[in-house]
């Protein structure tokens, strides 16, 4: 065997994937806001969350653990955007705003609100600058343009109940009629299921946190559907959790899922005369005739609530029907019983009791996301889907068309109980079990086909029957580095014909004919491999080592790969940011002439969450090289503006092959620049984990195989002729006479295909 590398000139993953409704119609973080602002000159006051668990570093803290629950706070910031004070207490304890807390998990396609927390009742606004221009005013009302802070300490003592307050208009009545109960360290606060948030019961997943304001003197402005932000943390450390990127302002948790995978259909829904509702879909192809179908239904501040959850499920099958929410607790007196659900005709439906029944019930109440999910038997469509609203008005529901399972029932379910392979032998032999069961109809015998092409050719095969509804498809040798595109189709008895993919042939399972991936440069930064660092920037010059600032100035707080160290701007704990200039960052010499994927992990903050005059106003630069550093020319941009400006490790892959410009060499270069080409900006930037890989392929070999490519084919008999004659010692003397002639045509010609 011998061992060829290659350039991979596309990504290719062997799966297919539900393109969703695009999702509008939102604000976008402080931008987007400022820009609504000034269409609309917003008058009055606008209060939003600016900070969710702090400024910089994680301000939550733990407050003690029993029956499998931990308790929790976190701090949060206001910040007023409007142009008139925000009451504060001017008019007395019914006009303080309140806080609500609360925690959400993002895992395997499920995103779910894990905890609640009673809402803190706000008291006197310190009017601190942080957030604009503030101008600062006794503390019974929060000045324009000003924060206030209320650290985990504070948010801790939770007294406020949700039942209470109307968080469309942000009224409620005081002395509230009831208070938390419970032990002392659990009463009225965050509280988490370990199971819920332990590293070895959810592998892989991720988790956000989310403050909410209820402001008593927005409602007039309509400027109370901006006031949720969240975070994402970590619970590696249960007792000690830790933030993973900086606040998404004026955005809830629920977007994270949309911001996590793009393919999430995420939409708003506006009660007329009431608050705001978001709904988010997604379905997954399992791959065996079935889709997962998962709902998730948020309420920002709709007073009205939603008491049902239907959705027009046509002629499907239905099998795991499941609901979640996240349950009240410490005396709470909404109910928390689960709803129940029902499938009759067309429509599946879930329901807790009407408002009449019990107006305490467990609706959709403000701040709060409810989940709805099933397996169907029927690909994706859109679908009507009725939210019933709890309390009386008008209209008595809203509809939204989303993703849903509205098509005709399969002839047969096709399934793969083994998956569908990413990587294909190059030198032939590739298998795949495939299902073939009655679903509507039978199977005809003898009529599975795989359909395969790859690098320009094509075959049609018959699936291998090997008993109990279970084939083998069989695949050929392809080049390598061959993109392999492929699907089964299968006779039904009462005549149509099935595909895998639903799509094909449009659309096709993927993958690519290697025999595995190889490093060939890799860099956790633990030691010198001859970076440097150039840059006429006065201060916050690349540094490499661990980081010692714990994240006060929206630097880094940890590395990126989990190694120690990583390259970051001015690695002090103190004033560590670039000011007066640009520093630059530039690797060795790479070779990409067998390794084209690059992978590194960044982290870019410029300004936003970290105080600071003209935040995002500056960008980060990645360039590269093919010269050894001659020219350069861009390989992506970070900012100004964007979700990835506010710190957290992000992996960014490029398949170089794909990039304008790129040509193999071993002269390639990296060179990242972070600039403050303005006064007063607070940039942090960061780089680590860096990788360059390519394809390899274990290729047979056969004396007539001249070229080594694996086949023999025109290509050998175009070689013997390029020498034709005396060719002592040549690879083309195949029969080592000392001539090329037609003994060696023979030799190719009775060997032709791939090397065996």
């Amino acid at each position: 065997m011998q061992k060829a590398t290659l350039l991979l000139t596309t990504a290719v993953i062997a799966t297919t994937t539900v393109a969703l409704f695009p999702f509008s119609g939102f604000a976008d973080g402080k931008d987007s806001h400022k820009k609504s602002n000034q269409t609309r000159g917003i008058v009055g006051p606008d209060v939003v969350c600016w900070y969710t668990g702090g400024s910089s570093g994680l301000d939550m803290d733990n407050y003690g653990s029993g029956g499998g629950v931990l308790s929790y706070a976190f701090g949060t910031t206001s910040c007023n955007w409007g142009d008139e004070e925000a009451d504060w207490g001017l008019n007395g304890n019914t006009s303080y705003p309140v806080i609500a807390q609360n925690c959400y998990r993002l895992a395997d396609g499920r995103f779910e609100q894990i905890g609640t927390a009673w809402l803190k009742h706000s008291f006197c606004a310190v009017s601190e600058p942080g957030c604009g221009d503030c101008q600062s005013t006794p503390c019974s009302t929060l000045g324009i343009g000003c924060a206030d802070t209320y650290w985990a300490g504070l948010n801790a003592d939770a007294t406020a109940p949700r039942s209470a307050i109307n968080a469309f208009t942000g009224q409620y009545s005081y002395p509230f009629n009831i208070s938390p109960t419970g032990d002392s360290w659990s009463r009225g606060r965050l509280l988490l299921a370990e199971d819920d948030i332990s590293s070895a019961s959810n592998p892989n997943a991720m988790y956000f946190i989310e403050g909410q304001y209820v402001a008593t003197d927005e409602a007039p402005f309509d400027n109370q559907f901006n006031n949720c932000s969240w975070r994402q943390v970590d619970f590696s450390s249960m007792t000690n959790p830790t933030a993973l990127n900086q606040t998404q302002v004026a955005e809830p948790a629920l977007f994270a899922w949309k911001a996590h995978d793009d393919e999430v259909d995420l939409q708003m829904v506006q009660v007329p005369d009431d608050g705001q509702l978001h709904v988010a879909a997604r379905a997954y192809d399992n791959g065996d005739g079935t889709w997962d179908y998962e709902y998730a239904v948020h309420n920002m501040n709709s007073h009205r609530s939603v008491g049902s959850f239907s959705i027009n499920v046509g002629s499907a099958t239905v099998t795991n029907v499941g609901f979640h929410d996240a349950d009240y607790h410490s005396g709470e007196i909404i109910d928390s019983t689960d709803w129940d659900w029902s499938h009759n005709g067309n429509m599946l439906m879930w329901n807790t009791d009407d408002y009449h029944t019990n107006q305490w019930a467990n609706a959709i109440r403000w701040g709060s996301v409810y989940n709805f999910r099933f397996t169907a038997d029927v690909a994706p469509d859109t679908t009507d889907i009725d939210l019933g609203l709890f309390r009386a008005g008008s209209p008595s529901e809203m509809t939204v068309m989303a993703v849903g399972p509205t098509g005709t029932p399969p002839s047969l379910i096709i399934g793969y109980p083994n998956g569908q392979p990413e990587l294909f032998d190059p030198t032939g032999g590739t298998t795949v079990d495939i299902s073939i069961a009655s679903a509507a109809s039978d199977p005809i015998s003898g009529s599975a086909m795989l359909h395969w092409s790859a690098g320009g050719a094509s075959g049609d095969d018959a699936l291998v029957e090997l008993g109990n509804d279970i084939y083998q498809a069989v695949f050929p040798a392809f080049e390598c580095g061959a993109i392999v595109n492929w699907y089964v189709s299968v006779d039904s008895a009462d005549g149509n014909t099935m595909n895998s993919p639903a799509g094909a042939p449009d659309s096709t399972w993927s993958g690519i004919a290697l025999s595995g991936y190889e490093v060939s440069y890799e860099d956790n930064f633990e030691n010198d491999y001859g970076w440097s660092v150039s840059g006429d920037a006065d201060d916050g010059q690349w540094d490499r080592g661990e980081p010692v600032g714990g994240g006060d100035r929206c630097d880094p707080a940890t590395d990126g790969d989990g190694s120690g160290s990583c390259y970051l701007t001015d690695n002090t704990d103190d004033n560590s940011d670039v000011d007066g200039g640009s520093t630059i960052l530039t690797s060795p010499a790479m070779d990409t002439t067998t390794a084209s994927t690059l992978s590194y992990m960044r982290w870019y903050s410029n300004g936003a969450d970290c105080s600071g005059a003209n935040s995002q106003a500056d960008i980060m630069e990645i360039d590269f090289s093919v010269d050894d550093g001659q020219t350069w020319m861009t390989l992506e941009i970070v900012g100004p503006s964007g979700s990835e400006v506010s710190g957290g490790w992000f992996t960014k892959e490029f398949e170089l092959t794909t990039i304008n410009g790129f040509i193999p060499t071993n002269q390639f270069r990296l060179r990242f620049t972070v600039s403050d080409l303005d006064g007063g900006s607070v940039v942090e930037a960061g780089i680590d984990g860096m990788s360059l890989s390519g394809g390899i392929c274990d290729t047979a070999t056969c004396d007539s195989d001249v070229t080594g490519d694996g086949f023999v084919n025109v290509s050998d008999v175009l070689a013997l002729i390029g020498v034709w004659g005396p060719c002592s010692g040549c690879d083309e003397d195949i029969d080592g006479s000392g001539t090329v002639d037609v003994v060696d045509l023979l030799e190719v010609i009775g060997s032709w295909g791939p090397c065996q």
